[in-house]
């Protein structure tokens, strides 16, 4: 399959098959960390389904950030269609060099690409260094409900018989270990969801003192 092919097969499931959970992933990292507003990194965002949502739902300007220079494409196409360019900033950068400065983003959000990253240390040093104070980072994967999981587990399969297997890979006790070893080296709290939502690690950058410390920092182009 070329890498055109591909793109378009990824874009044709997270746009007609993982669409309905988008709003539901935002909705409850929302509602958990109470930040809507501010600054928003959608790391390995593909076509910048969760952020979009999240821009949707609140004030924050998201940064959908992805390796792929089609994925950046896409992701700006998308914003466009649902009429959130002006809150949806596309960028092209690799998550284990960030090209945002300290405390830049009040939220840090990732939905399946975790599973894909080189070196998790390095990724996760990266997201803590980028947090303000009193943000959080939501890494992980998931449908958002039960009931979302199977649909979509149903469609999957019949689209692709290996498709649960891979995902149980993906999902298996020593991938989550190393994620969690690999929050544990940032030195930041942070804890495990692990039910029908998903598999998410929550990191907590701590609160800020006196004032509220706002993200101005500059993003680097």
């Amino acid at each position: 399959m070329s890498t055109d092919e591909k793109s378009h097969n990824f874009q044709d499931i997270a746009e007609n098959v993982f669409a309905p959970i988008y709003p539901v992933i935002a909705s409850h990292i929302i509602d958990s960390s109470g930040i809507k507003k501010g600054i928003c990194l959608d790391l390995g965002c593909g076509i910048a389904s969760l952020g979009i949502a999240i821009a949707e739902q609140t004030d924050l300007i998201v940064y959908a950030v992805d390796i792929s220079e089609k994925m950046y494409e896409l992701s700006t196409e998308k914003a466009s269609r649902h009429s959130v360019s002006d809150r949806i900033k596309s960028v092209l950068a690799d998550v284990h060099k960030l090209p945002f400065g300290d405390g830049f983003a009040n939220l840090v959000v990732s939905r399946g690409s975790v599973f894909f990253w080189d070196d998790l240390p390095v990724a996760f040093r990266e997201i803590s260094r980028v947090l303000v104070f009193g943000g959080e980072a939501w890494i992980g994967g998931g449908f958002g409900t039960a009931e979302l999981r199977q649909q979509i587990n149903e469609i999957m399969i019949s689209r692709d018989p290996d498709w649960q297997e891979d995902s149980k890979k993906r999902l298996s006790p020593e991938n989550k270990q190393a994620i969690q070893n690999a929050c544990s080296k940032t030195g930041l709290p942070y804890r495990v969801v692990n039910d029908d939502s998903g598999f998410w690690v929550v990191l907590n950058k701590g609160e800020s003192k006196k004032e509220e410390l706002k993200c101005n920092a500059i993003y680097v182009s």
